[in-house]
């Protein structure tokens, strides 16, 4: 009599990786990545550009997407807006997330209020939730809080299941068409010409480029060519010498030491690439210009 009901676990959280929310500026992006587990991304403020794959779309306020183990994605601001982010990386083997790959989600109500309770969990069980995109810490839940990571489980199972049974009331496939391809190889070109800014004196090669954002060289330089016009190490080669004409009308270094700043491999090197771009060596352009 009264005999136990065992209950399904049709989802199975078994633990988060990361738990983050972000307020960014409106220049926000970070290049490609991917991880072992899943990660769910929601815009609470603003607008944002979401890669997965090769494909991408636009993330408004209220909604989300989510990333399946091992997809290479990214996230890239519009420009024109600040945004807040929450970002959840967790671990499951459930089969029901199959429903969540390939789609966004536009939050209701209920979904808010349940990621609102999960958020205001995690500041309980974390002290505070991470703000920077570079910390890379381990959580730590606080030992002292009883019950706290469970709640946080319950919260977000709660959503996932939620989300599920909505089916395509909240959620929508992202396509794979023109549009999607568009917007993915736009912002990813606008991720590469950012990166080799940033990375003047490095001296960058294809392959290394190719390895960081983790596309194959045929179609990494067929992106670049089509949305900037020009080829990737063209590109790179003339930000390079546009930086030693600077190093050099500011005359606090020698050609040597400008060339070994910009990692050319030798003086000659650097004079035969300088005079290539600009028609005379570095040292007549020096003394055009004083």
């Amino acid at each position: 009599m009264f005999d136990m009901q065992s209950i399904k676990q049709e989802i199975k959280i078994e633990g988060f990786n990361s738990i983050y929310y972000f307020e960014f500026g409106k220049d926000f992006s970070h290049t490609p990545e991917r991880h072992d587990f899943w990660e769910m991304v929601y815009v609470d403020k603003g607008r944002i550009n979401a890669i997965a794959d090769g494909v991408g779309c636009v993330l408004e306020q209220g909604q989300a997407i989510f990333h399946e183990p091992m997809e290479i994605h990214a996230h890239i601001s519009d420009k024109r807006v600040a945004n807040n982010m929450m970002v959840v990386s967790f671990t499951t083997k459930s089969e029901a997330m199959e429903f969540f790959k390939g789609k966004t989600f536009t939050f209701d109500k209920t979904s808010k209020t349940l990621l609102s309770l999960f958020l205001e969990e995690a500041r309980n069980v974390l002290g505070e939730v991470p703000g920077d995109y570079n910390n890379k810490d381990n959580l730590q839940f606080l030992p002292n809080v009883f019950g706290g990571s469970q709640l946080l489980q319950c919260y977000f199972t709660e959503l996932l299941i939620r989300l599920i049974r909505s089916g395509s009331l909240l959620g929508e496939e992202v396509l794979a068409n023109k549009k999607s391809r568009d917007i993915a190889s736009n912002s990813i070109s606008e991720l590469i010409t950012e990166y080799m800014k940033s990375n003047i004196y490095s001296n960058l090669s294809l392959k290394e480029l190719c390895s960081h954002f983790m596309i194959g060289k045929t179609q990494f330089c067929k992106i670049f060519q089509e949305n900037i016009g020009q080829s990737p190490m063209d590109y790179y080669a003339e930000l390079r010498i546009n930086e030693a004409k600077k190093l050099l009308r500011e005359r606090n270094d020698s050609v040597a030491q400008i060339a070994d700043k910009l990692g050319y491999s030798s003086i000659h090197t650097f004079s035969r690439a300088f005079k290539k771009a600009v028609g005379f060596s570095p040292t007549a352009y020096l003394q055009s210009i004083l």
